[in-house]
This record gives structure tokens, C-alpha cells and sequence, in this order.
């Protein structure tokens, strides 16, 4: 499960040195000179001209008569006439070339960020593309009559993502050359799945088979007592909380940390009106603040403080959290008994939750009610009609 982690790492981590990049910017900056030039080069050892890359591969469609939807996300290159793809930013590039020739069905993998001794142009080979297709359902959620959600995949090289794929319905589709592949299922009702893929020069179709995933422990609480604050090192902004004495109130729990970019920036936000909007009598808000890793545990509030400061300054407009937090010890273990350890905290067992920010409803009776994305407006709603229902 080490490539989810990875994986993990560039959907969520936001560094503080990014905050700090995003200050510098000069506008009318010169343009910068190509860090990384990649040749890309056919089987014949001609150059393939028109190959399309970027900071993410992805495939956001399938059809068996019109083939793949494609787009290569924000910062897409193409090769010229000489098979040449000239890398400017480093902050837009990620270590992996994945390039892809949709019209020539032609792809090339590497990761690049490993390689010492780089020679320019880095040389590489684009290969006859194999298309995998992998299924994944849950026969738990089956059973409970619930639906896996949509189903994403990822792929990897050498440990590092090389390709995505979303709105497929159950099967996953992916376009590699010949080698070795992680690959990984997951959906917001399932634990991810991972397996090893190995694929031989000259296949052109590859069945990874069916996959049966775990469900999500907070589905499985749904309508189930909440389980209790544990395993905290300390709280800030008051006394430790249990969620036995806030009966009578609507809870959100918030799964979050302050090195994750969608937390700062959308998930406290959207918290901060709630409490805006909703007194303490009515909505307790309560946050679990998560490490990702190691390196990213704060071990005091004093601490937590520390790490906000310039996303106060900077995202928050000077707005300060003030509700009770949970710092929670990061601990690896697994979701499921027979799982691998790559959860990072008790409390993400207990409720089944590895990606962040993530908002967990408890209802009057201390209920679970659900995961629910506070800045869509039909949960809201939904969170809206909980408060209002006494």
C-alpha cells in the first residue's frame, strides 16, 4: 500500500513552502530555461511528434466505441517536430514523464527523479499501449444494500503515480506500456484495493480481473452510536471532549490536518460559517486533527499554532479556529484486521478515514448520520434539517 500513500501525498499534502512560493510569484518574470528535456522516441528510434503530457494523466470517460476521454490536467505539453518535451517549472512537475500519443496509441512511462547521471535530451521509448481494465465491487456494501460510489483508480510506476481514472462506472481503464504497475481502487465508500500488475511487450489487452473491496467503517456506522475521542495527545481550545455529554446536539466531527491543502483552504473555511451561522447549542464542532506522517505530527497545540500561522495571515484572513481540536498521535495501522497498516491515526480507524478533510454527523441521539461535503448545497441541507428538527 505504499503507492496509495503516495498517491495520498499529491491529492492532499500542501507544504508550507508552497504558501510561501505563491508569496514570491513576480508577474512579467522571464520565461525559464528547460530544467528537463525529454526526447521521445518510436520503436524504430524515430521521433514522435503530437504526444501529449502534463502534471496528470487522466482518464474521465470510457467507451468501447469511442475509446478513452482524455486530458492531461492543467500544464499539458506536447512534443515537437524532433519528439522534444522541455520541462520549465519545477513546481509543476511531479518526477514522472508519462507520455501518451492517443492517435498512434504510443505511451512511455519513467520516472525521472531517480535517475542521477541525466543525460539532455533524457531519451525515451514510447511503446504500444496496453489497455487494462480492472473491476471492483464490495460485497459488504452489498449485502447492507449500500453502492460502492465512484469508483477511481490510480496507476503507478517505481512507486510514483503515473495515471488516474474516474467516471467509468465499476471498471477501471488504463493505458501503460510493457513493465510492472501498481494499481489502485478505492471510491468514497470503499477501502482502496491494490494490486501488482505485470504487463509483457506486444499485449494490447489486459484483464486485471474482479477485486472485492472493504467498506468505509463510517457506512457502517450509519445510524450506530458514535464512537468516543481517543487516543488524543492534547486539545486545544479547552478541556478534553467526549461526545456522550454533547447529546442533545448535532455534531461534526472534522478529519483534517494543517498540511492539507484542501483542508486550509476549503474545509476550516466552510467551518468557520458554520459557526457563524449556528450557535454552540445547536452545532458542536469539534476538530480531529490527523498527521499524514511522521514528519507532519505536531505534539502541542503551541505547536499546531506555529504551522498556522501564515495560513491564518494568508488563507484565513487573519480568522483563528475556535472550537475544540483533538491532536491525535499518529500511529500505522490497519483498517481491517487483515489489512495493511497505512492508516495514520486510531481515530481514522474507528471511523474508516483516509482522505481529508472529512466531515463526520453525529445526531442528537449521538448517532452516526453520515459523511456529508458541508460545501455542497444538498448536504447542507441535510445538516441544516438535522438542526432544525428538535
Amino acid at each position: 500500500m505504499r503507492f496509495w500513500l503516495n498517491c495520498m501525498t499529491m491529492l492532499t499534502i500542501l507544504c508550507v513552502s508552497q504558501v510561501v512560493a505563491a508569496e514570491q510569484q513576480q508577474a512579467g518574470a522571464e520565461e525559464a530555461k528547460p530544467f528537463l528535456t525529454v526526447k521521445l522516441l518510436d520503436e524504430t528510434g524515430k521521433p514522435v511528434e503530437g504526444a501529449q503530457t502534463g502534471m496528470v494523466a487522466i482518464v474521465n470517460g470510457f467507451d468501447r466505441e469511442q475509446g478513452a476521454s482524455w486530458t492531461f490536467g492543467h500544464f499539458e505539453l506536447t512534443s515537437d517536430s524532433e519528439g522534444l518535451i522541455q520541462f520549465r517549472d519545477p513546481d509543476k512537475y511531479r518526477g514522472m514523464v508519462y507520455a501518451r500519443h492517443a492517435g498512434r496509441g504510443l505511451v512511455a512511462v519513467k520516472r525521472t527523479d531517480l535517475i542521477e547521471d541525466k543525460q539532455s535530451p533524457l531519451v525515451l521509448t514510447m511503446y504500444p499501449e496496453c489497455h487494462v481494465t480492472w473491476k471492483i465491487k464490495s460485497s459488504q456494501l452489498n449485502q447492507i444494500g449500500k453502492e460502492t460510489g465512484k469508483v477511481r483508480g490510480l496507476s503507478a510506476s517505481e512507486n510514483m503515480i503515473c495515471q488516474w481514472c474516474q467516471d467509468t462506472g465499476s471498471t477501471l481503464h488504463f493505458f501503460l506500456p510493457p513493465g510492472t504497475f501498481s494499481i489502485v481502487g478505492h471510491s468514497n465508500h470503499i477501502n482502496p484495493v491494490e494490486k501488482t500488475i505485470v504487463i509483457k511487450a506486444g499485449k494490447k489487452e489486459f484483464d486485471a480481473g474482479m477485486s472485492d473491496a472493504r467498506a468505509k467503517q463510517w457506512i457502517l456506522l450509519e445510524g450506530q452510536p458514535a464512537p468516543e475521542i481517543t487516543d488524543v495527545r492534547e486539545w486545544k481550545n479547552g478541556p478534553p471532549v467526549k461526545l456522550s455529554q454533547l447529546r442533545g446536539k448535532v455534531v461534526v466531527l472534522e478529519f483534517w490536518g494543517w498540511w492539507c491543502g484542501p483542508c486550509v483552504y476549503s474545509g476550516i473555511p466552510e467551518l468557520f460559517k458554520l459557526r457563524e451561522e449556528y450557535s454552540q447549542d445547536e452545532l458542536a464542532i469539534i476538530g480531529i486533527h490527523t498527521p499524514y506522517g511522521e514528519d507532519d505530527e505536531v505534539t502541542s497545540v503551541k505547536e499546531l499554532d506555529g504551522k498556522l500561522i501564515k495560513i491564518r495571515k494568508n488563507i484565513w484572513k487573519g480568522k483563528t479556529i475556535n472550537f475544540p481540536v483533538a491532536l491525535t498521535h499518529f500511529r500505522k495501522l490497519p483498517f481491517s484486521p487483515e489489512g495493511e497498516p497505512i492508516a495514520n491515526a486510531k481515530m481514522n480507524v474507528e471511523y474508516g478515514i483516509n482522505s481529508f478533510p472529512s466531515s463526520i454527523v453525529i445526531d442528537r441521539q449521538g448517532n452516526v448520520v453520515g459523511k456529508l461535503n458541508l460545501w455542497e448545497k444538498a448536504d447542507r441541507d441535510k445538516l441544516k434539517q438535522l438542526i432544525e428538527a428538535k
